[in-house]
């Protein structure tokens, strides 16, 4: 659009959600606008067409090569799925596509033709009725945000994919919180190692990564004091211990501050360097096991929260020294945060480092 390629019409898409949007971006995205479909009806699993997304085709897609397996830029979805993905990691509400409803022609009526024929169902969210496991993906959401849509073409091609991987991935957990927060917890670890592996996409010296991923390990070796072996071993375990620190290390170098409102003291997550780094690496082993034994995040960690009575605030953070639950037990040590505290460091760590990438 730009660069005033022709174009041969364009269509609208309803974005589906259950929160109150606020505002809207029709000018400043080249091809795209965002209309706030004002649905009256909408509060936690009531799924209406919150936003219609009209955008103008530009672009022929080339062909790829048939005669060899590549990934490209595929994250799973189509256009208007790209756009939902990037709209939910910007504004932090779920989003997700609808079908083709309105097509515009360039020789055919200038208010465009409805269409149905797109076969993609509406967009359902189950939610418990026992308490709400991510309490601040509901209310009020403003579109402004959208308006960092327009930096993304203008960033390099393979950050741009890792971007949108990220957002993908992300969505995916705002849906599947509710009803599946062990699910949501992988998905959002995720989230984060997309964009992780891309700003950090050299390989990390063996034996830094083992200090990160493993402290007590390295000091250990250190204390026997034999030449060259924390070396030899942190080579051995490299590829185990380098995912581990680019995890960690892409957080703490986007950690936002912390949310301007918040419970007691006793219901907080630490901020400090240390222990939201003891914290991170916490749960990046939960999501290796769940990925790679079949165990589950920790129940507590999974649960509606609680809301303080004296602030109306969710607690950040399970406030116990040992809980039981489904036969299996946990000390608070291995129970850092509960999910609603992890996507608001996640969200902002990916829209942060989206933020200060470079014009390509």
């Amino acid at each position: 659009m730009r660069e005033g390629a022709p174009t041969p019409g364009a269509v609208e898409v309803p974005l589906y959600s259950d929160v109150w949007t606020t505002g809207e971006v029709t000018t400043g995205l080249g091809p795209y606008q965002f209309f706030n479909a004002v649905p009256t009806l909408h509060g936690r699993g009531i799924v209406r067409a919150a936003v219609v997304l009209r955008l103008e085709l530009q672009i022929d897609f080339n062909s790829p090569d048939p005669d060899k397996t590549e990934p490209g830029v595929y994250h799973g979805g189509r256009l208007v799925d790209e756009l939902a993905a990037l709209a939910s990691l910007l504004t932090g509400a779920p989003f997700r596509s609808g079908g083709l409803s309105r097509r515009f022609e360039p020789s055919d009526d200038p208010r465009g033709r409805p269409v149905a024929w797109d076969p993609r169902p509406e967009p359902t969210l189950p939610v418990s009725l026992y308490g709400i496991v991510l309490p601040t993906c509901g209310g009020d959401h403003s579109l402004i945000p959208l308006e960092q849509l327009r930096t993304y073409p203008n960033i390099d091609a393979r950050n741009a994919i890792a971007v949108i991987r990220a957002a993908r991935l992300y969505q995916d957990a705002l849906w599947a919180a509710e009803s599946e927060p062990n699910l949501a917890w992988i998905m959002l670890v995720s989230a984060v190692e997309a964009a992780a592996n891309r700003w950090q996409a050299s390989n990390d010296e063996p034996l830094q990564c083992l200090r990160s991923a493993k402290p007590h390990l390295a000091e250990y070796l250190d204390s026997i004091n034999v030449e060259g072996l924390a070396e030899r071993i942190a080579a051995e375990f490299a590829d185990v211990t380098r995912p581990t620190r680019r995890f960690v290390e892409f957080l703490l170098a986007h950690l936002p501050s912390p949310p301007s409102r918040r419970p007691e003291e006793w219901r907080q997550i630490a901020w400090e360097d240390a222990e939201m780094r003891r914290a991170l690496r916490v749960i990046y082993g939960h999501r290796s096991r769940a990925l790679h034994d079949g165990i589950p995040f920790p129940a507590p960690m999974c649960r509606p929260v609680m809301h303080s009575a004296g602030k109306g605030v969710a607690s950040e953070r399970p406030s116990f020294t040992r809980a039981s639950e489904m036969r299996g037990t946990w000390l608070a040590k291995d129970v850092p945060m509960f999910l609603h505290m992890f996507e608001y460091i996640a969200r902002h760590a990916v829209v942060s480092w989206w933020q200060a990438l470079p014009a390509a």
